[in-house]
This record gives C-alpha cells, sequence and structure tokens, in this order.
C-alpha cells in the first residue's frame, strides 16, 4: 500500500471509499425495495436508488477532476487510487449492509420489517453524511472549490434521504410497527402512505 502524504491523497482515499460505498448500495436497495410493504417507504427507496446512481456518477466525475484516470471502470489502479481502486471494497458500508441483510432476513410482522428497513437505511445515509462531509471539508481546505461544490451537492441529497426517512418512521411506520400492525380495521388498512 502507498503512503498517503497529503490531505489531497486522503481524499481521493475517502472518495474511493465512497464510490465503492455507492456500488454496495446500489446493489442492496432492491432487496430493500422488495421487503418493504409501505408504499411510501418503497417509493422513497426507488427514488434513492435513482439518485444514489447519480451519485455514483459524480463520484467519478470528481475523481476524474482530481486527476483519476478511468476512475469508476473498475480497472485496478496503480498509485493512490490503486489503495481502492476497482478492488477496494468499502468494509465499513460491508458492515452497515450486512447487518441490514441479517435483521431483513429474520421473521417478523411486515410492519415491523418497515421500521428495521428504515433503521438500516438510515445507518446507511448517516455513514454516507460522515463522508461526503468529511471529503467537502477536506476539498474546501485544498481550495477545490468545484470538487466541493460536487459534495455539498451530495452530501445535501443524503441529508434528504434522511429526513424523508425519518418523516416516514416518525409520521406512522414506527407506530404501526409498536401495534404489530394491529388497527381498528385490521393490519390491511395501514398500508399505503
Amino acid at each position: 500500500m502507498e503512503k498517503m502524504n497529503n490531505l489531497k491523497d486522503l481524499l481521493k482515499h475517502e472518495l474511493q471509499d465512497l464510490h465503492s460505498a455507492e456500488d454496495q448500495i446500489i446493489a442492496a436497495l432492491p432487496a430493500m425495495i422488495e421487503k418493504a410493504t409501505n408504499t411510501s417507504l418503497k417509493n422513497s427507496l426507488r427514488e434513492h436508488l435513482r439518485v444514489t446512481e447519480k451519485q455514483k456518477n459524480r463520484v467519478v466525475q470528481i475523481l476524474e477532476l482530481l486527476g483519476e484516470e478511468n476512475a469508476g471502470n473498475g480497472r485496478k489502479k496503480k498509485g493512490i487510487a490503486g489503495l481502492f481502486g476497482g478492488a477496494q471494497k468499502c468494509k465499513g458500508m460491508a458492515g452497515i449492509i450486512d447487518e441490514g441483510k441479517k435483521i431483513m432476513s429474520e421473521k417478523m410482522h411486515p410492519d415491523v420489517m418497515d421500521a428495521a428497513i428504515i433503521a438500516s437505511a438510515q445507518k446507511v445515509e448517516h455513514y454516507e453524511i460522515c463522508g461526503y462531509g468529511t471529503a467537502r471539508s477536506y476539498a474546501e481546505e485544498l481550495g477545490l472549490q468545484k470538487v466541493a461544490e460536487l459534495l455539498e451537492q451530495t452530501l445535501n441529497e443524503e441529508y434528504e434521504a434522511d429526513d424523508k426517512l425519518t418523516f416516514l418512521a416518525e409520521s406512522r411506520i414506527n407506530r404501526q410497527a409498536e401495534k404489530g400492525g394491529r388497527t381498528k380495521t385490521g393490519s390491511e388498512s395501514t398500508r399505503g402512505t
């Protein structure tokens, strides 16, 4: 492993980590969408999958701005990019996703499953908020204004996704999970918004 000699090397390292994280999220979201029963949650996850694909492309764009050739093609690279190049896997995101898969494999009431999916998705969002916030701070320190702006755009999208998940949890899904899906008219009436 090559040494990271300066903040720009550390920024590239962080971006490669985020690129891997986005790849893993794109792979994991379809299973979450399939398991979700709440229509609003399904729609929110579908929308975030589309946004995540754009975010991955944005990371590639940023890496290219920083002089990383073939940033998104999955080839193993030499130099600092080789630290995480195509073969690199973000272990932090892998752990969060594995934990989410484990909880989704449990047998539980559909309303409880929806609450668990939200919790898992928010763990993902919080990891990304940390990573993109750190990378943006590095870019600002380095005077890389365009890079900082692109990272800020993604960071704002991550905060928005987290806020949507919080709203869904607090406005209905957590209450439904608390009741185990029981309502006056039966559990079918709890589906939807």
